[in-house]
Parts: structure tokens; sequence; C-alpha cells
């Protein structure tokens, strides 16, 4: 093979995965451009934390920094708005290059590819960068500390264990899932690869005392700032991450509602992680029968692999609560696609066994480009675009309350969209905000056209000694309202029993 060829065949699957960055960014930026406003249901939270790091406040609310801080560097050049789209899209794009590295470790330049093109074109990644932009960043930076841990396992040197430090305190500055991922990979691998150097007896004492650190470190970080890391209600939701009612086709939301049910499905991405697991652990057991050997992968390397596989196949319980979307169910199954990728690549390694290069080649490389080809490139499965009469009722908010109101939110969306308008304080529960500065705000879908409570509201209009409630909606006065408390404590009093408690409990959204 001459030189000028063989450069070719290296260059070529890095081509392949600059490839698929170019065309996953480039389809997310069309559907988060889709709008002029920010998408998701977060998509205000994410461009108010912006906003105000720009104007020099920090953020606005507690939260794993690294994200905006991120978009407010890209701010400097661009719009806030277009400075969230743009980190959503190419952040979330990259996750195919920490993908290929990795895939490369467990199966070959094939394996990376595999493990580029899952994490890419499935359908969860995609989502995260219409919705929870930080989780998705955040497993981007996730596969990269694995990657560099693995590294600094293969060759230890003091270049190489800082740059694996800085990428797990990156994940760990970004989202707590990305955090619990590097170490669910990589914590095997570490304990794989000290009982090869030191012997079990010397491992196991190093294993004991490096878990206490953590636990250590993770409740001081989680007494200090509970809301960027570790808390109480983490621990607590995974006692409710189970229910008892199986799912077999593996949604990765599925809301049981009075009319049609509600489901997100992610191009089953779940289902198909599951199956690319079980596949890998039948070829793995039909090679060990046969006396077959996987050559060329370290042992730490294979530990990290199989721990991905262990992932995914919990992802797959059944019976995992989904339909909570801050529930640990629904997140977990969102952001399969992550360890699915290192099972794509074990799953190439185990199936080319024995084969020549060019029947590898010749094997997996027509699925993978079947699976580019076939998948939706833009999908907007889940998708939330803010209602343009919402906004332009939003956009009136500005100077319409007094001084120190505070907006009590039926909506997390509402909430977020009133607080980058109004620029007033927005809480979702009522808690110790004074009755006189309270202004309960809802939306017509909530309300109910022609309801009790759509009645209530608009009698309250011409009642002598009320304030009236503020309609924003250009429209319908009960389409976009704010409600002083004073004016709320009589309008529940004017409707049905029923309807009355159940607004009294605030159920938000």
């Amino acid at each position: 093979m001459t030189q000028s060829r063989a450069r070719l065949l290296a260059l070529a699957p890095w081509l392949a995965v600059l490839g698929l960055v170019a065309w996953s960014a480039w389809h997310r930026w069309l559907v988060l451009t889709a709008s002029p406003q920010p998408v998701g249901i977060d998509g205000y939270f994410y461009a108010i934390q912006v906003r105000s790091i720009g104007e020099g406040h920090g953020l606005a609310y507690p939260a794993a920094p690294l994200t905006f801080y991120l978009m407010a560097a890209v701010a400097l050049v661009a719009d806030v708005v277009t400075s969230v789209k743009l980190v959503a899209a190419v952040g979330g794009a990259l996750v195919a290059v920490p993908a290929f590295l990795l895939g490369r470790r467990l199966g070959r330049a094939l394996g990376g590819l595999a493990a580029a093109v899952v994490a890419v074109t499935s359908g969860g990644s995609f989502f995260l960068s219409l919705e929870f932009v930080k989780n998705g960043l955040g497993l981007t930076l996730a596969l990269a500390a694995v990657w560099l841990g693995l590294r600094a396992l293969e060759r230890p040197g003091s270049g190489r264990i800082a740059a694996a430090a800085a990428a797990v305190v990156a994940a760990l500055l970004t989202h707590k899932m990305a955090a619990a991922l590097t170490a669910a990979v990589l914590a095997p691998a570490i304990v794989v690869e000290l009982v090869g150097r030191l012997g079990r007896a010397r491992a196991l004492r190093l294993t004991l005392a490096g878990a206490a650190a953590v636990a250590a470190a993770a409740i001081v970080l989680g007494l200090l700032a509970p809301a960027r890391f570790v808390a109480g209600r983490d621990l607590a939701a995974l006692a409710s991450a189970v229910d008892g009612e199986p799912r077999w086709h593996l949604p990765a939301m599925y809301l049981a509602r009075p009319g049609p049910d509600f489901a997100l499905w992610f191009g089953d991405q779940a289902a198909i992680a599951a199956g690319l697991a079980v596949v890998a652990i039948a070829l793995a057991i039909g090679l060990r029968v046969r006396g077959q050997v996987v050559d060329g992968l370290r042992p730490a390397d294979r530990a990290a692999a199989w721990a991905a596989v262990v992932i995914v196949l919990v992802t797959a319980v059944p019976y995992l609560a989904v339909s909570d979307p801050d529930g640990l169910g629904f997140r977990l199954r969102v952001a399969v696609f992550a360890p699915a990728a290192l099972v794509a690549a074990l799953l190439v390694r185990l199936a080319t066994v024995g084969l020549p290069a060019w029947s590898r080649a010749g094997l997996v490389l027509p699925v993978l480009v079947a699976r580019v080809a076939l998948v939706d490139p833009a999908p907007t499965e889940g998708v939330v675009y803010a209602h343009p009469a919402l906004v332009a009722g939003m956009a009136t908010l500005p100077g319409r309350l007094p001084p120190d109101a505070v907006i009590i939110t039926s909506e997390r969306h509402l909430g977020f969209m009133a607080a980058w308008f109004g620029r007033v304080p927005v809480r979702l529960q009522p808690g110790s905000v004074p009755p006189a500065r309270r202004w309960r705000l809802l939306a017509g879908n909530r309300i109910g056209l022609g309801s009790p409570l759509d009645r209530a509201l608009r009698d309250a209009h011409d009642r002598p000694g009320l304030v009236a409630p503020l309609g924003l909606h250009p429209r319908d006065p009960s389409g976009l309202v704010l409600v002083p408390e004073a004016t709320w404590a009589w309008v529940l009093e004017h409707v049905p029993p029923g309807p009355a408690e159940y607004w009294r409990r605030w159920p938000t959204l």
C-alpha cells in the first residue's frame, strides 16, 4: 500500500465523522431557528441565564454553570437567543467526535464510526439540543471524559491525567447526569486497571478509599450547592424510578390521559439500544463457547464497554417510571444514546472477530450508511415552540405590574417567558411570597374556554372593590391573564367546589 493511500484510509473515518457533525448540527439548527424565539419548555430559561451573565449579574438561577458561560461567550459576537441556539446545535452534534474516539478504542475505526452514527442519529440526542441543552452538552463532555480517562489508564502521565481530570470536572459543571455517566463507565475501568497493576487486595483498599472520597465530596457539594450538584431530592428520585406498570415498547415518556395517551419514542432509541446490548451479549457468549479471542482490547476498555451494556439494560427495564419529565426514568431513556454508542462499537468488534479488513468494512459500512440515509434528520417529536399570541402578550408585560409584584405561574414555560420579557421575579408556588405581592399567571389552555373558571375570571372585571385581572392576550381576555391574589381568592369562591379545590392546590406543569 502506498503512503498516500495509507494516509487517505486513515483520514477517511475522520472526514466521515466531521461530515456527521456538520450534517447533524445543520439539521438541529434548522429546527431551532424555525422560530425566532427560544425553543423548548426551558428555552427562555437559557436566554435569561445568558442575558444575566452578559449584564454582569452572574446566573439568574442556580444551576450547573458551564453551558451558560459558554453561551455567554458566544453572545459576545451574537445576540443572546442566537448564541443559545448555536451552542445547542453544535454542542449536541459534536457528540459524534468523542463517540468516535471511544468507539475506535473499543472497535477500531469501524466501531468508532458505528458509535458516532448511533450518537448523532438517535432521537434523544436531537431532542436534547431542543429541550435539555445542558444535558446534551454534558453527555458530549462525559464521553470525552471517558475517552481521556481510558487513555490516562493506558499510559499514565501528568498531561493525560490532568486532561482527564479537567474533562471530568467540565462534565460535572455541565450536568449531573453527565457526571453520573462518566463515573458509571470509568469506575469499573479504574478498578480493573488497579487490580491488574496492584493486585486485588491493594486495589480493593484503594477502591474503597476512592469511593469514600467521592461520596464525601458529593455530599459536601450537595450541601453547599444543591441546585448545582447532587442533593437530597436527587437521591429521593431513585425511590420513584420504577412503577408497577410495564411498558415493553420502552417509550422515553408515557402519560396516560382521559383522551389519547401521550408518548415520546425518539425513534425507538431505547428499544434499539437494548437490542444492541442483547446481541453483544449473545456474540460474546458465542465467541467464548467457540474459543475465539477478542484480541487487542485492553481489560480497562473492556470493563468500560460492558459497563455501558449494563447501563443500557437498566434503561430497558420495562418498569422504569417515565411519566415525569423531570424524573430519572425519562432522563435515562432520553440519554441512552450515549452508552448505546459504546455498545455499538463493542458489537462491531465482536461481530467482526477473525474477519479481514475489507470483509469487516463490507459488513458494517452498509448498515451505517442505511441508518444515516433512512433516519429522520430533523425530528420534531416533543419540540415546543412559543405560540406567537403568547409572545405578543408577554411583550406587553413590562411596566404593567407593581414594582414589587411576584408572578406565581401555573406553567414553567410561561414563567420563564414572563421573566424574560417582563424582568419580574417568578415562582411556581406561592411559598413565602406575601399575598399582597402575588399575581397568578394562567394561560387559556389551563383555564378552559367557557369553563367555570373562565366565567369567574370574566365576572371579576365588573366587581367593585376588586382589582381586575390583567389580560395580556391580543385577542382573548382569558387567553393569558394575570390575577392579583385578592381577586384570585374571590374567583375561587365563585367556581364549583371541585375546580376550586384543584386550583387551591395550584398544580404546575
